[in-house]
């Protein structure tokens, strides 16, 4: 009987996850989304649901999209978004970091 392995995706997403005084703020750099909210956890769900968001607005705008200079290089990370079956599949795409906001 073969063991069970655990197999890890490599990871093209990040979201830099910053405390700023009393909020957290997330931030995925590869698809210039920012999301704030009161506790960490609800600002990586929300930056989770800002990606799939933005992945389907992206998909339904191809054309338009693709043809921006400033949102064409997004198209291999929606693909990747949206061949995600549930949350854990997108999960495994993420790399998440910790910081502090500094101004």
């Amino acid at each position: 009987m073969e063991e069970p392995r655990i197999m890890l995706q490599e990871k093209m997403l990040s979201i830099l996850l910053a405390l700023d005084v009393e909020k957290y703020c997330a931030f995925c750099p590869e698809l210039d989304l920012v999301t704030e909210m009161d506790n960490p956890e609800d600002a990586i769900e929300d930056m989770i649901e800002a990606m799939k968001d933005y992945a389907q607005e992206y998909l339904n705008e191809v054309e338009l999209y693709a043809a921006s200079p400033n949102r064409a290089h997004h198209l291999p990370y929606i693909r990747a978004i949206s061949s995600c079956k549930s949350d854990w599949e997108l999960r495994m795409l993420i790399e998440i970091k910790h910081g502090l906001v500094h101004v």
